[in-house]
């Protein structure tokens, strides 16, 4: 007959183990938590940037349809961002002069309170203006 020889093994995990493997995962979680964060503010810079430029491109869009008499400076302030429009004429009078310059810029706070600033240009011309000397 055979004899049965029980073999005396350890076999199976201590409860050391899974808690270093614990341990392992949570500080690589960590690192990762603080990337999620870190292109939360990417993220969120970007929409106001983005916000901030579609504004300004809308108010000198406006402006652009406006008939000429009509154009005038002036500021509006949307979701923390700051739009302000000037209107600079070639001649002191609007209906003298030839045309005009017009700046859209858009101002808001970005990430740790930095100033950030959107600056837009067009020249828009006089339709009625002759040309001839007064």
């Amino acid at each position: 007959m055979m004899k049965r020889y029980q073999v005396l093994s350890e076999s199976g995990m201590s409860l050391v183990e899974p808690l270093v493997a614990m341990v392992v995962i949570s500080f690589s979680l960590l690192g990762s938590v603080g990337m999620f964060a870190a292109a939360q503010d990417g993220i969120s810079g970007s929409a106001k940037s983005l916000e901030a430029m579609a504004l300004a491109e809308s108010r000198m869009e406006r402006l652009r349809a406006l008939p000429y008499g009509s154009l005038l400076s002036g500021n509006q302030t949307v979701n923390g961002i700051v739009l302000t429009w000037t209107v600079l004429l070639d001649r002191p009078n609007l209906g003298d002069s030839r045309g005009a310059l017009i700046r859209v810029s858009a101002e808001w706070s970005g990430r740790g309170g930095q100033p950030r600033k959107i600056r837009l240009g067009m020249r828009k011309a006089n339709p009625v203006f002759s040309g001839a000397a007064s």
